[in-house]
Parts: C-alpha cells; structure tokens; sequence
C-alpha cells in the first residue's frame, strides 16, 4: 500500500467517526497490533497549511507519512479523533483579539503575519489547521490520560511553542501544549503538567504562558544564544511559579551525550521534585546535526534514548502519562527518521535502535561543567 494511501485511509477511519457520533470514546474502534497501544494524531488540513518554499512546509509530513509506510509502523498505531479547539479553549492561551486576527489573516491572501520578519505565515487554511491542531491536541491528551491508549504522538502543523498570547512568531499560530495542558487540568482536575521541550530552539511561549503558573512546569534543552534569543539559564519563573521554569542552554556542538546526561541530571531530578500527574513533549528534531537551522548534533538514536528516558519519568512519576507533539526539524530525512524512530521507541519495537544516518564526523563539545552548572542553578 502506497504511503499516500495509507495515511488517507488513516485520516478517514479517524474522521468517520466524528461524523457518526455513535460514540464518547476519542479512539478508532481497530485495535493495533502492537503489545503498547500508541494513539496518533492527523489530519488532512495540516497538509493544507502550506509555502513550499518556506523551511515549515507540508513536506515535512509527507516525509513522516513516507517513513511510517516504510518502517511499517501505521497497522501499529491507533488513530485519536482530530477535532477544532473551541474559542473558550483558545483562550485558554492567546488572547480573543489575537485569535480575531489570525482568523481575519486567513480570510485575506497568502502572506506573512508580520511582513517584516517573515518568518511565519498565513494562508486560507491555517485558522483551521491551528484550530484543528489544538483541539486535537486536547484529544490525545485526554485519551492518554483516561488510559485509552498508553502514550500518544500529534502530528499537528502549524507547530505552537513560540506562540505568544497575543503574537504568532516561529512558524507557530496557536500554542497547542499549553492548551492541552489546561484542558487536563479545567477537564480531568489534573493539578501539575509538566511540558518538555527538546526542540533546538527555545519555546518561549510556552514559557511566557506558563511563568506565572505554578501548576505547569516549562523544561526546555536548547541552542543559546540563539534563535528566539530567549531561555537563559537565570529565568526560572515568577513568585509562586519561581523554579518551574527550567532551561538547559547549550552553545554549539552539543549532541546526545550532552541531551542525555543534562535529562539525568537535571530534567528527571525536576520532574521528581514538582511531581506532573502528566507529561506533554514538544518533540522537536531540529538539533539533529544535519538541520540546516541549527548548530548540535544529536541523531537519530539519541532522539530515540531522549524519548524512551522521558517515558521512563512518566512510568516512575504519572502512571506512564504522556504524549508527544510535533515540533522542528527541517532536513527531510533525519525528521523523517527520527519521528519513526520515536514511534518504535514508543511501541518498545527492536528497531527503535536502529540509525541509518549515523553521527556526525564533527566531534561534540564536552558540556559537563554546564551541565553542573545548570544542575546548581536548578538544584542547589
């Protein structure tokens, strides 16, 4: 079966049954075939939100669609109904004059929100698709939570981790996590989520809407000084949220060794002392050492070891609570790859330590004094 074909069938089996109704459950009624079962989120307006020749352009999930084909992985997963945030949930994040004018952008000809920083944009379905993305955000998240599947991956374009409250920045419209987020707490009474960013650049709206919460721990691995500029190690968090903002910044050069041992040493010692009832990941790739818009070298299998340690936090500290959202990663292959890769980490398949792309011949850069530095910082 052509990968095409497989992920339309996929999108169909899911939409059919919001269009029945016949049931509350927010699942396919196929079973995977997989011994962990894994809930995937998809739908037909991500491909739709589109500018070929921006580095954020549908490609990137029909590069994933092509993988997952390949490495036989959708008979494997289990489709979550996609469905649009509501306004009162949008709000939740962003502010309604905000929401107003990305509506109004679509509505308008293709272009740039801003025209002049250009670095995110807006066509005649990107209202819907960023609607679509954090309402199905909130499904996976509550079908995880309720224990209808065991962990989850939301394929959402447009992304959402630099989306400010009130300003759409780094190709992101609508901060998706931070959504989900509040609806576990506003829907299921969950008191702390944590969100996890390995995105290579920093999410600084995820950071600014969570800064002041104290229910929601921000931890971000990322590039710094870089792109967006912001997540400096000395931010932590504002009055009764101090300490739940935690950022990890790393110059150049850093790779898995670099990701692994800060998620050791101070990723996992801060998820044990805030204590999440869940976990939500940004799953960004663009720290592979073959991203054109970014300068560390993690791999492919060291993305995969990130994913199984992030799954180990949640086994030890939320009853295994967790999901993951797409985030960066702009050379095709190793996107491409590492998303399949974190699919057979997330099914605990035997391929999920395979890498047909290898390491770097570029040495990394020995980070351990930063590392204790940011574990000081964090930790005391």
């Amino acid at each position: 079966m052509s990968s095409q074909l497989s992920r339309r069938l996929f999108i169909q089996q899911a939409a059919a049954l919001l269009t029945a109704g016949s049931s509350s459950s927010l699942l396919a009624s196929t079973l995977p075939t997989s011994k962990s079962s894994v809930g995937v989120v998809l739908d037909q307006l991500f491909f739709k939100h589109d500018r070929t020749e921006h580095p954020e352009n549908a490609k990137r999930l029909v590069a994933i669609d092509n993988a997952l084909t390949e490495h036989n992985l959708w008979s494997q997963l289990t489709p979550v109904k996609g469905r649009f945030a509501l306004n009162e949930e949008l709000l939740w994040a962003h502010t309604q004059g905000y929401i107003d004018e990305i509506e109004l952008l679509s509505d308008g000809e293709p272009g740039f929100y801003n025209e002049y920083q250009q670095d995110t944009y807006v066509n005649e379905h990107t209202f819907s698709a960023a609607k679509m993305a954090a309402g199905s955000n909130i499904n996976l998240n509550l079908a995880v939570y309720d224990r209808q599947v065991d962990t989850g991956f939301a394929l959402l374009r447009p992304p959402g981790h630099h989306a400010l409250e009130n300003k759409a920045m780094g190709f992101c419209i609508f901060n998706s996590d931070v959504i989900a987020a509040r609806a576990l707490q506003r829907e299921r009474g969950v008191k702390k989520v944590a969100i996890i960013d390995f995105d290579v650049h920093h999410g600084n709206g995820t950071q600014d809407l969570t800064a002041n919460d104290p229910s929601i721990m921000a931890i971000s691995i990322h590039q710094h000084p870089y792109w967006p500029l912001t997540g400096g190690l000395e931010f932590t968090g504002n009055g009764e949220a101090k300490g739940t903002v935690v950022n990890c910044p790393f110059h150049k050069g850093a790779g898995d060794k670099t990701y692994l041992d800060v998620y050791d040493e101070v990723v996992h010692k801060k998820l044990e002392e805030f204590q999440p009832e869940h976990i939500i990941v940004f799953a960004g790739y663009d720290a592979h050492w073959q991203d054109p818009l970014a300068g560390h070298l993690m791999t492919v299998k060291g993305f995969n070891q990130l994913v199984e340690k992030c799954l180990n936090s949640a086994q030890q500290l939320c009853k295994g609570r967790i999901s993951l959202s797409l985030g960066g990663g702009y050379n095709l292959k190793p996107l491409a790859e590492s998303v399949a890769g974190t699919f057979h980490t997330l099914l605990n398949n035997s391929e999920k330590n395979l890498d047909s792309i290898g390491a770097s011949t570029e040495q990394e850069v020995d980070y351990s004094e930063q590392i204790q530095k940011i574990k000081r910082h964090h930790l005391g």
